[in-house]
């Protein structure tokens, strides 16, 4: 069974998450599916939200840096 781990920095999304959530979760599933032939049943999605103050870039927190424009 494919299982795929998705993390997301959610202070970076925009609209209705779960929504989105939905959408990639039915996307990343339809293109296992369609490249490798496994079940769409068989095929699990692990969304993990972390937090813009858990999360660097270049070194620096992304919640400083997103603060600093």
């Amino acid at each position: 069974m494919p299982i795929v781990h998705l993390d997301i920095v959610p202070e970076l999304m925009f609209g209705d998450r779960q929504e989105q959530y939905q959408k990639i979760a039915a996307g990343i599933t339809d293109t296992i599916v369609t490249s490798t032939g496994a079940p769409a049943e068989s095929v699990h999605v692990l969304i993990r939200e972390v937090s813009d103050a858990k999360y660097s870039v270049g070194g620096e927190l992304l919640r400083d840096r997103m603060q600093h424009g």
